[in-house]
């Protein structure tokens, strides 16, 4: 099996570094041609913050429906979607998901993938605020303009793009106005046990910060790793809350997902359905998923978590209801 560290790994890193954007020439003339006047893109879009569960139901959504997902092999020739796109349809045409992964890398080609090479690339999106504003407008303008088309042409066999990128959640009006007719998926997790999960990877990683950073948990270098995930969950979880495009997200809460996957992938289907995204099942999911409920009368860690959650709303709530 692969990991992050494997030869395998390391070869398609390598792969993506390449200007493969120079052998676009290939597929231009398609998405020109078989693009033209097609306007609708249909995606399924995971709004999430990282270690609430984002992976999981990803791989819920892959498995349960049938849709066009952004696989890592599709991830490794992202300079080329709609090259990618038609490879990667074909590779993972059977994929069945295990529902293994590590720290959000499931292995395979045919593996739902995190993206962020391809959404830096393709939405200027990384993950962090300072990240997300590398493009001049007009550059990102067309960029989205092409995956729009390529998008609309891999869309029309009736399975919708899929995707879960963590990246989103900083920047969740930009996502919609990139992509008006997508689903947007925002899914919850309770967020002491998401800032626990938190603070695990940061221990094992030996880091200050882990993943997806909002500009407001800058300057924290002296806080309390308690206060640091703390605020990360937090401000990640203000940003989807205020967004623009929040009324239009369906809220699917992790914990429900892990007690039955069943019912809250025909949530989202139906959901689809009233959007005017017409989504077919695929496989069985199974009938739960193992999960954690934070315990804060015995849990140190939750406790001081939960503390620091309350002191952030205390502070920071009032001054959101006044303004």
């Amino acid at each position: 099996m692969a990991n992050r560290s494997s030869i395998t790994v390391r070869i398609g890193r390598r792969v993506q570094s390449a200007p493969l954007w120079l052998f676009r020439f290939v597929e231009w003339p398609f998405v020109k041609l078989l693009g033209k006047g097609r306007f609708f893109a249909p995606a399924i879009l995971v709004l999430a913050l990282p270690r609430s569960g984002s992976t999981v139901t990803y791989q819920v959504i892959c498995h349960g429906l049938k849709v066009n997902y952004l696989s890592n092999l599709w991830n490794l020739l992202y300079q080329l979607p709609l090259i990618g796109g038609w490879v990667s349809a074909k590779k993972a045409k059977n994929h069945c998901s295990s529902f293994n992964s590590q720290h959000g890398f499931v292995t395979g080609l045919d593996g739902p993938a995190e993206g962020l090479r391809f959404w830096q690339w393709w939405l200027d999106c990384g993950l962090s605020d300072a990240d997300c504003s590398t493009l001049p407008e007009g550059k990102l303008h067309k960029r989205i303009k092409y995956l729009r088309e390529v998008l609309s042409i891999l869309g029309r066999k009736g399975h919708p793009f899929a995707t879960a990128y963590l990246g989103h959640s900083l920047v969740p009006d930009r996502v919609q106005k990139a992509f008006p007719d997508a689903i947007l998926v925002r899914l919850r997790r309770d967020p002491v046990a998401n800032a626990m999960s938190l603070l695990t990877s940061m221990r094992k990683n030996g880091s200050d910060w882990f993943s997806v950073t909002p500009r407001e948990c800058e300057g924290l270098g002296r806080a309390t790793e308690h206060e640091r995930v703390a605020a990360q969950v937090y401000w990640l979880n203000r940003r989807l809350d205020d967004a623009a495009s929040a009324s239009e997200m369906l809220i699917v809460e992790y914990e429900k997902l892990c007690e039955n996957p069943e019912r809250e992938i025909e949530r989202i289907r139906r959901w689809c359905y009233e959007k005017g995204v017409l989504v077919q099942r695929r496989f069985y999911l199974p009938k739960a998923f193992p999960f954690k409920r934070p315990e804060l009368n015995a849990d140190q860690d939750a406790r001081k978590i939960g503390k620091a959650l309350d002191d952030l709303e205390v502070k920071y709530g009032k001054l959101k209801e006044e303004g």
